[in-house]
Order: C-alpha cells, then sequence, then structure tokens
C-alpha cells in the first residue's frame, strides 16, 4: 500500500501526533496530506476550551469521525455524531463546542492550507463572538 495515496484513519487516529503548526492552538491537527488546491487533517478533540474562530481564506468540510459534540457554524449551532458533514465557507465564525468525552474529525481545507502563514484567527485572539 503506498502511503502516499492511502491512509487508514483508524492507524493514524491511535498514534496521532500533532502538527508543529498547530502545537500552540486550542484545536491540534495532523496534517495528512497536502495538494495544490486542497489539504486534509485529522483532528481528536477533548477539553478544547475556546475553539471557535475563522479562516479568512479557506473553506472547510468537517466530517465527524467518531463521538459527539455542539458545533456552531456562523449564527446556527447543531449537535453533530459520527457520519455528520459540516461545510464551512470561508471566514465564517465555527467550531465545536466539546461538552464530554472525545470527538475525532476529518477536515478537508481549500485551498491548500500552507502551514508557514497564519490561516486561522481565535476567538481568543481577539475577533468579538457574538
Amino acid at each position: 500500500m503506498s502511503e502516499k495515496y492511502f491512509i487508514r484513519l483508524k492507524d493514524v487516529l491511535q498514534s496521532l501526533v500533532t502538527d508543529p503548526a498547530t502545537a500552540n492552538d486550542p484545536i491540534k491537527r495532523t496534517f495528512l496530506c497536502d495538494g495544490s488546491h486542497v489539504s486534509a487533517n485529522l483532528t481528536v478533540l477533548e477539553d478544547t476550551g475556546d475553539a471557535i474562530h475563522t479562516q479568512p481564506w479557506h473553506d472547510e468540510l468537517v466530517l465527524i469521525l467518531e463521538g459527539e459534540c455542539a458545533f456552531r457554524v456562523g449564527d446556527e449551532t447543531r449537535r453533530v455524531t459520527a457520519g455528520d458533514l459540516i461545510f464551512i465557507p470561508r471566514d465564517t465564525i465555527h467550531g465545536p463546542i466539546i461538552d464530554s468525552g472525545r470527538v475525532s474529525a476529518l477536515s478537508i481545507f481549500a485551498p491548500y492550507f500552507d502551514r508557514a502563514r497564519k490561516n486561522i484567527v481565535w476567538s481568543r485572539d481577539g475577533f468579538v463572538v457574538s
């Protein structure tokens, strides 16, 4: 099996290593693949605290893989569980609200998520969440 093209998410979840570019963020990520126009990462969320944020340059798809939590997109908050897909347009306030347990998710960003750039603006860094 080619590691370049095929990724077994179950194995990555068991040995999750946080990408250094996200080590100080409320949401820790392991990037799985990058293309010219897209990036994918895996996230495990537990006790994230305030994880509300925006991404000014990226649209995002989030697939909940395991667990359950509330999730905010814009002015709407819903409970999500394994199998739910969430679309987040660029520059939209969003984020998980972890009230108990562990939640894992696959996120796909477009365009490419350049980790050398500040791609995410966290509410803790100064924007007002209404």
